[in-house]
């Protein structure tokens, strides 16, 4: 009896810790990545990633003449749109 006391206080614990969670930053560059080739005109790739947040992201593309730009992407409802793309020299 004790035990399953202690159990469904820890589990209790566990379930109502709240706060900020970690953003997966491999995950979001992988969904932008996806939605860039899906474009009709992908002749970019993501090569590094700035700033990670949950609902905004800084990525770096670079196209095949190796032209890098800086984008800012923005998730809503229907996923990942680019916000904002300039050119870096």
């Amino acid at each position: 009896m004790r035990f399953f006391l202690a159990l469904t206080i820890a589990l209790s614990a566990c379930a109502s810790t709240s706060g900020p969670r970690p953003i997966n930053v491999a995950a979001v560059r992988h969904q932008i990545n996806d939605t860039i080739q899906a474009e009709p005109s992908a002749d970019r790739s993501v090569t590094s990633m700035g700033a990670v947040r949950e609902s905004r992201a800084v990525v770096y593309t670079t196209n095949k003449a190796g032209v890098r730009q800086e984008e800012t992407w923005i998730k809503d409802s229907g996923g990942w749109k680019l916000e904002k793309s300039t050119a870096m020299n």
